[in-house]
Parts: structure tokens; C-alpha cells; sequence
């Protein structure tokens, strides 16, 4: 009898034990794992993890709309663009079936991802090899705390040295700015070729005393917070050290374009 109930008492002890294990496994698990989210996102996938594809996407310049969620034709021949330019770790190429699978997912949002180049046929306004004015290179942190809510600020494009003013709206990881009237959308949108498009720019920033170094993005998108300027979305402005809506990663090309505002290329 005593060896019946000690061998109870066991059993009693290993459920308990394993049922504390997995207590604690979910509780430490991240959220994607509890949403059971699928191993490969194809064609009529939905969710939040399809917008985090579409922004790398986008980041990367494959995806050129508006991420919905959605996994359409829109985002499959994004997909398939990106992968025919991607490889493994051998050198080999990867499948380009437009399913974002463990391998391409990895790649996506890896620092090796091979990125789109900007297209011959996206207009783009005046260039110089001379520019009008440089900036100083000041980190993301620490312009992240000189910049108000709501306040305007004058930006200078690097190359024509046209200026117009923009209300920054906020941003994390980088600076998220619209223009602050119409006329200033129009002045914005005349040094991207008269057309929005995902091309980045040098340009500066009058914070204060300083003209400082940055990288503005010619496509507006996202939510809009000034009425009455013409422009539909906000647009992303990159200081040194800033890094993307996705993954905290960098953004190589609007590192160039910074470190060129700065009269460092």
C-alpha cells in the first residue's frame, strides 16, 4: 500500500511540474507564437505580421501601396521581386514563388536583404554635384528630444536649396513630418520630379541654431493629421542613427542620403 501511494504521490509531482512548465511556457511566449500565426504567408493571408511584410517590403522598395493586412496579387508580385534578387547563405538563389515562407521571412528582415534599385523612370527634381547647403550630423536621440508636437520647421533641399516648412507629427524610431501648408506640399513634391514617389533626398532641418543633417522620403502615406496642405499621409524624415518602421533596422539608402547632407559622400 505505502509503495502504491508513493508512486501516486510521483506521478502527482511530474503533472504538477509539467503542468507549471507550460504555465510559465505561455506566459513567456511572444506574441506571435499565441497567435499561432502560419509558417508561410501566401496569398489571402491577413493580419498584423502582413503589414509588417508589406512596410519591409516598401522599406526595401518592392512594395510601392499602402500595406492594408492583406496578402493580394499586389503583395505576391512584391514578394516575387524580392526574392528573385535574394540568396541563401551558400550564395544560391532562393525560390521566388511569392510565398514568404521561414527562409524568405528571414531574409526580409535580415541587414543582408538585397534591396531594390530606385528605378530610372521615377522622376526626381533638381541635382547638383555642388549642393546649396550642408548639414551637421546630430544623432536620432538627441534631435528626438529637441523636436515639439505640432511645431514648424524649415527644411532646406541640399540641392536646389529650396526651402519650405513642415509640422512634425511625431515618430519612434524616426522623425514623421507633413507639410505645413499647400503651397509647401507643392514646393515637397517639385523636388521629387513633381510626382510622389519612395526616392530619398538630402536635405536639412533649423533646429535651433543648428542646420542638421536628415533625409526626407517623397512619398506621403500613413495617417494625416494637418487638414488643408494637400498632402495625404505624413513622410518619414531620417536623422543620423535613425532606423525603420520595421524591425528597428537601418535604412541604407537614407543613410547615404543623410551622410551626403552632411557633405560626408
Amino acid at each position: 500500500m505505502k509503495r502504491f501511494f508513493a508512486i501516486v504521490f510521483i506521478i502527482g509531482m511530474v503533472l504538477s511540474l509539467s503542468y507549471t512548465h507550460a504555465v510559465e511556457t505561455d506566459s513567456t511566449e511572444s506574441p506571435a507564437s499565441q497567435t499561432d500565426k502560419p509558417v508561410v504567408y501566401g496569398y489571402a493571408t491577413i493580419g498584423e505580421d502582413v503589414v509588417r511584410i508589406q512596410l519591409r517590403l516598401r522599406e526595401l522598395g518592392y512594395f510601392m501601396f499602402k500595406p492594408t493586412g492583406n496578402f493580394q496579387s499586389m503583395t505576391v508580385s512584391s514578394a516575387i521581386a524580392f526574392q528573385e534578387k535574394q540568396t541563401d547563405s551558400e550564395g544560391r538563389p532562393i525560390a521566388a514563388d511569392g510565398f514568404i515562407g521561414p527562409q524568405s521571412f528571414d531574409i526580409l528582415f535580415s541587414l543582408s536583404a538585397q534591396r531594390q534599385e530606385i528605378t530610372a523612370h521615377i522622376p526626381f527634381g533638381k541635382t547638383s554635384t555642388e549642393l546649396a547647403v550642408i548639414g551637421k550630423l546630430i544623432k536620432w536621440n538627441e534631435i528626438k528630444e529637441m523636436l515639439v508636437v505640432g511645431e514648424t520647421y524649415t527644411v532646406t533641399d541640399c540641392y536646389s536649396g529650396e526651402t519650405f516648412n513642415v509640422i512634425y507629427v511625431g515618430g519612434e524610431n524616426h522623425a514623421e513630418i507633413e507639410c505645413a501648408t499647400a503651397a509647401d506640399a507643392d514646393k515637397y513634391k517639385s523636388l521629387f520630379g513633381d510626382d510622389y514617389n519612395y526616392s530619398k533626398r538630402p536635405i536639412t532641418v533649423q533646429i535651433g541654431d543648428d542646420q542638421v543633417a536628415a533625409s526626407l522620403q517623397g512619398q506621403p502615406h500613413g495617417s494625416d493629421t494637418v487638414s488643408g496642405n494637400n498632402m495625404d499621409g505624413h513622410s518619414c524624415l531620417f536623422f543620423s542613427g535613425s532606423t525603420s518602421h520595421t524591425g528597428n533596422l537601418p535604412d541604407i539608402e537614407h543613410i547615404a542620403q543623410v551622410n551626403k547632407a552632411a557633405g560626408k559622400s
